[in-house]
């Protein structure tokens, strides 16, 4: 019987691309249309009744690019018990500080499941790790639009960021060494003569040129997101609206186009560096978690009460209120990525290369 499988060794190069252009437009077939319209379902047709229901329809959608990718590779079990692990960890972590401290470990393992997996497998386990959370902390109407949320931030992470490589990581800090080595002593050779202070300038200006290459598409997107939101102050205040009345959406509203602008501006992916993702952290729960879940709480609350339309009063209102627990959630998730994302990652990437798994 033929192997359904490709062979490693004599394998079709463009089915493999077939396939995996396959997946990739199931993803988004995903993310734009079926979480959509099942939410949708949930909110004005079942009115909020039947939320498990939507759940595991919702989990069915999310597994839905795993499927697609049977078709050309064989899923191992290696791989299904890291992705498990993952979203183990994301539970644990989310219980744990629900309990004990006052952090938001789950939303931050979240991202870094999309950062050391890829967005697919990002996805999956927010999605995945929410439902399960639920079951701890009480599952409700709430629910799809938690999986969603996390999902999209372990999908989004997964983009922008490039995969965790423990090898390349050091091999890239060898070679900056010994380039930093070389050009160090050609400046001491050559300004023997002028004192320590000029090649010592030199050297501060070399790192600094160096840096601001190496995280251009960070600046870039933080420049985008800062520029949008001082937009949104100005055209509140040349527009005499209230500021107090509307300055809370407007956070999330011209946050979201920054933080759109600079991923569609964005030449290159992230470097994983403590700073970038603690920072980058932040900005996708405030602007991502709180401004879906904001939505769905009027949602909810539209669909409870038999309301026939959004009021945007209600709206703003619900915005406003909701942006110090947004800021106290971004902030708190950024903490323990910025404390322990570095290191997580490089135990995830010993563990992928000592089994031979790479992204999913």
């Amino acid at each position: 019987m033929k192997n359904k499988y490709v062979s490693r060794r004599n394998y079709d190069e463009e089915k493999i691309k077939k396939n995996i252009l396959k997946r990739k437009i199931s993803v988004w077939l995903v993310i734009i249309i079926l979480i959509p319209l099942l939410l949708y379902i949930s909110s004005y047709i079942l009115r909020q009744k039947h939320y498990l229901f939507i759940s595991m329809f919702m989990l069915a959608a999310v597994m839905l690019p795993f499927f697609v990718s049977f078709e050309y590779k064989a899923v191992r079990a290696r791989e299904i018990v890291l992705l498990a692990m993952m979203i183990s960890f994301c539970v644990s972590f989310n219980l744990l500080c629900a309990h004990t401290i006052p952090l938001h470990g789950g939303s931050a393992v979240v991202v870094l499941s999309g950062i050391a997996l890829g967005p697919e497998a990002g996805f999956l386990t927010g999605a995945l790790g929410r439902f399960i959370c639920n079951f701890f902390d009480g599952q409700g109407p709430w629910t799809p639009w938690q999986m969603a949320s996390w999902g999209l931030m372990g999908f989004i992470s997964g983009v922008a960021f490039v995969r965790y490589d423990l090898k390349a990581e050091n091999d890239l800090k060898k070679g900056e060494i010994l380039a930093q080595t070389k050009s160090d002593n050609d400046i001491l050779s050559e300004d023997k003569c002028m004192g320590n202070s000029l090649s010592s300038d030199i050297m501060c200006e070399k790192k600094k040129v160096g840096l601001m290459k190496n995280n251009s598409s960070f600046i870039t997107l933080i420049a985008s997101v800062i520029l949008f939101e001082t937009a949104g102050y100005l055209f509140i205040v040349f527009t005499g609206r209230d500021m107090a009345d509307t300055k809370g959406i407007m956070l999330y509203i011209f946050g979201l186009a920054g933080l759109i602008t600079g991923g569609l501006l964005q030449r290159k992916r992230f470097r994983t560096d403590s700073i970038i993702m603690a920072v980058f952290t932040f900005l996708v729960i405030f602007i991502i978690y709180g401004g879906i879940m904001n939505f769905a709480a009027l949602i909810m609350q539209n669909s409870y009460t038999g309301g026939t339309g959004i009021s945007l009063a209600a709206l703003k209102a619900l915005y406003i209120t909701g942006v110090p627990y947004d800021i106290m959630h971004a902030a708190t998730a950024a903490l323990c990525v910025f404390l322990i994302g570095e290191p997580f990652l490089k135990k995830i990437e010993r563990v992928q290369i000592k089994y031979g798994i790479y992204r999913m």
